[in-house]
């Protein structure tokens, strides 16, 4: 077992490297295009930060022409910032944009909130975060499983090299869901070690300020706040007593007041851009599509489907055939958490959820995922027959390949039909240069 010390000193390296790759990969990408940090829905999630710091929210202040230089993701014409995402990657962005501010004083950076430096930092959140969640989920997983340090350390690096979590941790740093998957781990972390917490009022400030926080970003997350009920249950009636142990006033309000402390500066936000307290911002976006999914397209389509960037996939649907005859409700919850994400993703008024590298709204859920994979993992670890188990380390170590070079060298969005490969193969055929 490692010391304190020595897993301090491990992180930081996983986070130098992590950083150190995504700024890597940025080098030679001109601001104000797809691939940089700020570009559309990521520079809608960070307005909030130069808003709010530099220019108090006064549109004339801002650099002539902004929003449309970063792709629209918000708005400056109407004499206010605007824009339909919440504030909540901001917030957790506010330590490095603070940095990024200081340093562009240091070094005659021009102090405008989106130079080079306020751009780069973003990659080192991105890194800061992905580390972080990465390792409060190895914790779970140990707690929950009690596996070797090598089926877990395995686990880790195929749920990042094997899905498009490599993508959006170290390309699309500044969209929400690298951010979202360090708080779902974090979550995680608060159940699966909820016997250290002796004192439940502190938990339950814990899990409810995560819980709000989740939400806040995507409220389609509030999927993701049923994991403290029913995550070690094995019976409806263990879930009752789970939700039994909320029912009491002062953990009531508890929830009520980190209700507030979370919502309250988005509802002010709201009633400054759009004149009401609580609006729903996508204004004419939204679940068009309830009666006519396409779970085909959402899962096997080159363009933004799941399984052509995540093949590990096909491990975790093995895992839950092989769990689904355990007595554990979270095992389908599990299961009935992918069906339901994948059902929304399938209503939402645009099936790919814009340009993205595979289907990017389960990235967050890599946090849950990542149990019934790390049970595939030791599984096929546990094989007795030697050229069987070889055989299936090859093609796990085919699929994690295939998904990595997909990541790696996606470089825009699939504009062919649905079900047009072309590009898709194209780039497999790029050799991957990591330094």
């Amino acid at each position: 077992m490692m010391t304190t010390g020595k897993t301090i000193v491990l992180l930081f390296l996983v986070f130098i490297i992590l950083g150190s790759l995504s700024i890597y990969r940025h080098k030679n990408i001109p601001a104000n295009t797809f691939r940089s940090e700020l570009w559309v829905d990521k520079a809608g999630y960070y307005v909030y930060l130069p808003s709010t710091i530099l220019y108090h929210f006064q549109t004339e202040k801002f650099p002539e022409k902004i929003d449309s230089l970063e792709g629209n993701g918000f708005s400056l014409s109407s004499g206010k910032v605007v824009t339909k995402y919440t504030y909540g990657v901001a917030l957790l962005e506010l330590p490095f944009f603070i940095c990024a501010d200081f340093l562009t004083t240091l070094f005659d950076y021009p102090k405008d909130g989106f130079s080079l430096l306020y751009r780069k930092v973003i990659n080192i959140a991105a890194a800061f975060y992905l580390t972080l969640g990465l390792y409060l989920l190895f914790l779970s997983l140990k707690v929950h499983y009690n596996y070797n340090f090598l089926t877990l350390f395995i686990t880790l690096l195929i749920l990042f090299f094997g899905t498009n979590l490599y993508y959006y941790g170290i390309m699309d740093t500044g969209m929400s869901h690298v951010y979202s998957f360090f708080l779902f781990s974090s979550i995680l972390y608060l159940v699966t070690h909820k016997g250290k917490y002796n004192n439940k009022y502190t938990y339950n400030i814990f899990l409810s300020l995560l819980i709000w926080f989740i939400i806040l970003i995507r409220p389609t997350n509030i999927i993701f706040a049923l994991i403290p009920f029913i995550w070690s249950a094995t019976s409806l009636r263990e879930i009752v007593l789970n939700i039994r142990c909320l029912i009491s006033v002062k953990i009531l309000i508890i929830w009520v007041l980190t209700f507030f402390v979370i919502f309250t500066p988005q509802f002010i936000y709201w009633k400054y851009a759009f004149g009401h307290y609580f609006v729903y911002s996508y204004m004419n976006e939204g679940f068009s599509n309830f009666l006519s999914p396409r779970f085909a397209e959402l899962l096997f389509s080159p363009n933004n489907g799941l399984l052509p960037y995540s093949l590990i996939f096909i491990g975790i649907f093995c895992s839950f055939f092989l769990l689904f005859n355990k007595n554990s409700i979270s095992i389908f919850y599990q299961l009935f958490t992918f069906l339901l994400i994948c059902y929304l993703t399938t209503s939402w008024h645009e099936r790919g959820f814009g340009c993205g590298a595979g289907m990017r709204n389960m990235v967050e859920y890599y946090s849950l995922f990542a149990f019934p994979l790390c049970f595939f993992i030791n599984k096929v670890c546990s094989i007795k027959i030697k050229s069987f188990r070889f055989s299936m380390y090859l093609c796990i170590g085919l699929l994690v390949l295939i998904s990595f070079k997909v990541n790696y060298h996606y470089y825009g969005c699939y504009f062919e039909d649905t079900w047009n490969w072309t590009q898709y193969i194209n780039t497999l055929t790029y050799p991957v240069k990591l330094i």
